[in-house]
């Protein structure tokens, strides 16, 4: 019974690097991320865009980092609006986002909105209240602190004009100079260079980011409500047959402050998948779209969980080995050389990411750490009793 234990550790830490690999795979086969053919030249009527800035609890040089991104931007100042939409009881951030805009009048279009709909703080509710006053026949958002490269707004509008997609995502790196920084920095990256390219290509869902999303106001009139309304609204528009792409450019982000808000920041959005599950399924949506987005989030916790539970194994077994002795040493030196070969495999398969954000030596101590965190938040978010909006503290 000892050794059926430990093989079946070892299986699941096999499974575990396994679907790692094939994901990784995967994503270096196909090209998932466009840049537009055609350019503004080419182009005799560029649409008008409506970018909205939903702020909360934000300070003005957040705000202003964006501002100043969109400022830069190289789309005609006449096609182009800001609205920043702020809580009618944020006064704070109210008098902080004024202050910002007023460094920007002359060179942007900005306009403030009330959000009067506080009842239940999500943000997709702050972003449909923006939408309602949205000029643009295409509408961008972006988040406090975001920054971008000048092309981008240019670049995601003729993507959508060319190849009739109703939506437009791209890459958001979050980035702080930490330690954790730096891990969730490499998580993005992977994240976004192996995982989305996979998701994309096997199971035809292209889960979107929330930061660096254009959509089209004649197709998306507004924005499910939920935690993960990003997550939410890729579901929607695949399951009704709309086409998605992804934008070759990128959003650089801050990353959460600290542990607390990171675990928070999880949370959420763990929990927001959760609902967005139940949310997609009362559609009536058929059998087979139901079993793809099965899988979607199975592909998506799979790891997490596989890395959990081998953890928590391998703790098991060396208690058993070592104080109880009902294990032998044997076994707890097999098991130790499976986590040492599937961590040696990961590791040399993710070099070229690692090599973007640490050194593989720290890579080698720092990783095992922050999957286990990953796992534990994972599995233990649908017991954490949440309903609004978790404020990312950054």
């Amino acid at each position: 019974m000892a050794i059926g234990a430990v093989t079946i550790l070892e299986i699941l830490i096999i499974m575990g690097t396994s679907l790692w690999a094939i994901q990784y795979l995967v994503s270096r086969r196909v090209h998932a991320y466009e840049k537009p053919s055609l350019n503004n030249t080419q182009v005799e009527n560029l649409p008008k865009v409506s970018i909205i800035l939903p702020v909360y609890k934000e300070k003005r040089q957040s705000i202003e980092k964006t501002l100043d991104s969109i400022s830069s931007q190289n789309y005609p100042r006449n096609l182009l609006e800001v609205l920043i939409v702020v809580d009618k009881d944020d006064t704070h951030t109210l008098n902080e986002a004024l202050k910002a805009a007023e460094k920007f009048l002359s060179s942007l279009n900005i306009k403030m909105i009330i959000n009067e709909n506080t009842g239940r703080r999500l943000k997709a509710v702050a972003m449909n209240t923006a939408m309602k006053h949205a000029g643009g026949s295409i509408v961008g958002f972006y988040d406090a602190d975001d920054v971008f490269p000048s092309d981008q707004v240019l670049n995601a509008v003729l993507l959508l004009m060319e190849r009739n997609y109703a939506a437009v995502g791209t890459r958001v790196y979050r980035f702080r100079s930490s330690v954790l920084g730096g891990l969730m920095y490499l998580e993005s990256i992977v994240w976004y260079n192996a995982v989305i390219p996979f998701l994309r290509s096997t199971i035809k869902i292209t889960p979107l980011s929330g930061e660096g999303l254009f959509i089209r106001k004649d197709v998306v009139d507004s924005i499910p409500q939920s935690m993960a309304e990003d997550a939410l609204l890729s579901l929607k528009l695949s399951s009704r047959g709309y086409s998605v792409g992804l934008l070759d450019s990128y959003v650089y982000e801050l990353a959460p402050v600290n542990i607390i808000s990171f675990i928070r920041q999880r949370i959420r959005w763990n929990r927001g998948y959760a609902q967005n599950f139940v949310l997609i399924l009362r559609q009536g949506i058929q059998l087979d779209y139901a079993l793809r987005v099965l899988a979607l989030y199975v592909l998506i916790a799979l790891p997490s969980a596989l890395l959990l539970v081998s953890v928590i194994g391998f703790m098991a077994v060396a208690y058993m080995a070592v104080i109880v002795r009902v294990f032998t040493l044997g076994s707890l030196y097999q098991l130790i050389l499976a986590m040492a070969i599937s961590e040696v495999v990961v590791l040399y398969l993710m070099r070229d990411f690692i090599s973007e954000s640490m050194n593989m030596g720290r890579a080698i101590i720092l990783l095992p750490a922050y999957w286990l965190l990953l796992g534990t938040v994972t599995i233990t978010s649908p017991l954490v009793p949440v309903n609004n909006w978790l404020k990312t503290t950054r």
